[in-house]
């Protein structure tokens, strides 16, 4: 028998602490998988009501310090008083916009306009939060006339925009569009709008539904088994279930948990509990060939995979509770969710799967059932042939893979940032429509006014400084708010756009000489207040989150070379991958990228990518313990690369689930992701760090000796 051969059976011989744990996972299997069961009943209602849960109010993005937040609270505080209501109530603007571009409007036109604008208001006291239309508004040059319905909801609730802008829709396309002139087009567009446009009543069904059915069919296409498939599936279900049902209970106690975060923790929880379940598969099938017990097997596999998938599941929850340290209440809330939700899957597939796999027995696998003293080839023919070509010329082919992706990088030159509400609407929606016709016949800024709150004493001062700011257009009159005077101030300029960012700037510069106190508020100084949060938490969060997964992955490995290597090939993985993913957004229509998005996209392309490089570098460094690294390298690539690739499709398909999500921003994180996973695992995980291990040789493990022992 090859040394290699008697060294292996030598380490899987059980020991005096294997029977002691398989003998624990004999008598627990079945208490274990009756406390899940109850546990997943139980958690079920909370779980599956985390939707009512979520806050996406503007304050929601913002620190607590931000003009605008406190702008926010303010109106908020108003609205509560006039409506005598408790809650947190919001206000948002319906823009009901009538155009003609082939002259002015003629008396029908108004005749039209006034017949939409009295189905209108014959909604309300029947339609949730829908307030009497505003007074008509002709455009100057005499072609399109606008009138304003404020809605009025709790934050968070998230339906009463949805059915108000429905309502008002089909209220303008009732009667009184059959007897509109030819020629006349009518849209409803504004914050309202835009909010009903890129919502969906069952938008996290349908989401977990895609996961679950994309996880399945991978599985199925995996493990080629009618049986295993399920196992998986119901481990990560029951994850999830707890993931929910605890990102509730942090919301209940007062954490920021925004439909983005709700969305994510679906993808996130289920893509990571199924490749726990793949690896510990894995190694559980390759051990069933070398134990008479099914037990005895699955405590092998626990101790080996086990301490691989703590360090896994440390390093993603490590990474988001950093985001503690976010100034915005959304990512600051975004790390605790993430963390549960990652625990939850690392404890649904250590505990819940083995009781399942172990209730089932070798059965599970039929009909490629796993015998004892069975032949069975571990390694991948695949992924061995690319280690055997990666080794002939490591620094050669390290090279190689790096310039390619730095080439990839020069994609982050087409990067753009836009902040505007109405490009986060994917396709044609009535809102882009409407947003249309109000810029082409409307001042840029009207669609999107600020609001200017002064104190007492000092609303002379305010309105003649906000006056004498460039690029503003009008300052009128609005209800007094918290015992502030309130204004409107429409800016001439697009006020999403670089003058509208120097126009807020200015702005509220010249209130703090002129008008002390002051504050400026309303859609676009929230998006300017959030660009500079944003800017703020990425310079913080980002070298941050490096140094923890640095430290975690050399605890794991007990190195410091190695682990230098993998943050570093996968922080270059996440450059490239975010230089294509521009590209892909750009080719896809889509205008640019919130400015809150980069730093989404950053925490789970790392956090996750080095996820594979852990899982790769553990069994590397296993076998190059006994064989050497050259050998180890080529045999720990062989033996992970089959699993680790599924684990990739799996992760890749669960994030791309969100680009059915009607909203641009939570699309292009699922394709950032999904693509950055890819890249990961096809060529970063598989090319890179195996050529990178070679060509750096022994010294990887510094400081420690390799025992040849």
């Amino acid at each position: 028998m090859p040394p290699a051969q008697i060294d292996r059976t030598r380490r899987r011989t059980p020991g005096t602490h294997d029977d002691r744990l398989a003998t624990a996972l004999r008598r627990l299997r079945w208490p274990v998988l009756i406390v899940w069961i109850l546990a997943i009943v139980a958690l079920n209602g909370l779980s599956s009501s985390l939707s009512k849960a979520t806050n996406d109010g503007a304050a929601a993005y913002l620190p607590a310090s931000a003009a605008s937040t406190k702008v926010v609270l303010l109106q908020q505080a108003a609205a509560r008083a006039a409506a005598r209501t408790g809650g947190q109530p919001e206000t948002d603007a319906a823009v009901v916009v009538f155009a003609r571009d082939d002259g002015r409007l003629t008396m029908a036109d108004q005749a039209a306009v006034a017949s939409a604008r009295g189905a209108v208001a014959g909604l309300v006291g029947h339609v949730a939060g829908l307030t009497a239309p505003g007074a008509p508004q002709p455009s100057a040059d005499g072609k399109a006339v606008v009138f304003i319905v404020n809605i009025t909801e709790q934050a968070g609730s998230g339906t009463t925009d949805r059915d108000a802008v429905r309502a008002i829709r089909d209220a303008i396309a009732g009667p009184a569009a059959a007897r509109a002139p030819t020629g006349l087009a009518g849209a409803v567009t504004g914050p309202a709008a835009v909010n009903a446009d890129t919502s969906a009543g069952n938008q996290q069904s349908v989401l977990l539904l895609t996961a679950l059915i994309i996880v399945a069919v991978i599985l199925l296409l995996v493990y080629r088994s009618p049986v295993l498939w399920l196992l998986p599936l119901l481990g990560a279900i029951a994850a999830i279930v707890v993931a929910q049902a605890s990102a509730h209970g942090l919301a209940n106690a007062g954490l920021t948990v925004s439909t983005l975060s709700a969305d994510i923790l679906i993808v996130l929880v289920f893509g990571a509990a199924s490749d726990y379940a793949l690896l510990l598969v894995h190694r559980y099938r390759e051990e069933l060939r070398h134990h008479t017990t099914t037990e005895g097997a699955m405590a092998t596999a626990l101790r080996a995979t086990l301490p691989t998938l703590a360090a896994s599941a440390a390093t993603v929850t490590c990474a988001m509770l950093c985001l503690l340290i976010a100034d915005s209440a959304s990512l600051h809330g975004l790390g605790p969710v993430g963390a549960v939700g990652i625990v939850a899957a690392l404890l649904a597939q250590a505990t819940f799967l083995p009781a399942l796999l172990l209730v089932v027995g070798r059965a599970a696998f039929w009909p490629r059932i796993p015998r004892a003293g069975a032949a069975g080839r571990e390694e991948s023919r695949i992924w061995s042939g690319v280690g055997t070509r990666v080794a002939r010329h490591p620094a050669a082919t390290a090279l190689v893979v790096i310039l390619a992706l730095g080439a990839a990088c020069a994609g982050l030159a087409s990067l753009h940032i836009d902040n505007n509400p109405s490009d986060n609407v994917k396709g044609n929606a009535g809102s882009v429509v409407g947003q249309r016709l109000l810029t082409a016949h409307f001042p840029a800024g009207e669609s999107a006014p600020l609001a200017l709150l002064a104190p007492p004493g000092q609303a002379d001062a305010a309105t003649a400084a906000a006056r004498a700011t460039p690029s503003v257009g009008a300052v009128v009159p609005a209800a007094p708010a918290g015992g502030y005077d309130q204004y409107t101030v429409t800016l001439s300029a697009d006020p999403y756009g670089a003058a509208g960012t120097t126009a807020i700037v200015d702005l509220r510069q010249r209130l703090a000489q002129d008008a002390p106190g002051a504050l400026v508020g309303g859609n676009p100084a929230i998006a300017y207040d959030e660009a500079q949060t944003a800017g703020r938490d990425d310079a913080i969060i980002v070298p941050l989150v490096l140094a923890v997964i640095l430290v975690v992955i050399a605890l794991l490995l007990q190195a410091i070379v190695a682990p230098l290597v993998l943050v570093l090939t996968t922080a270059l993985s996440f450059a490239a991958s975010f230089g294509l993913s521009s590209l892909l957004w750009h080719g896809l229509g889509y205008s640019g990228v919130q400015s809150v998005l980069p730093i989404y996209i950053f925490i789970f392309l790392v956090a996750l990518g080095v996820d594979y490089n852990i899982f790769l570098s553990a069994r590397i460094r296993e076998e190059s313990r006994r064989v050497g690294l050259r050998r180890g390298t080529l045999r720990g690539l062989g033996v992970t690369g089959g699993v680790i690739t599924a684990a990739g499709l799996v992760l890749a398909g669960t994030f791309a689930a969100l680009t059915q999500i009607p909203q641009v921003s939570i699309a292009e994180v699922g394709t950032a992701v999904a693509l950055g996973v890819l890249l990961d695992t096809l060529v970063v995980r598989t090319v890179l760090v195996p050529a990178s291990l070679l060509a750096i040789g022994e010294r990887v493990w510094w400081p420690h000796r390799r025992n040849t022992s």
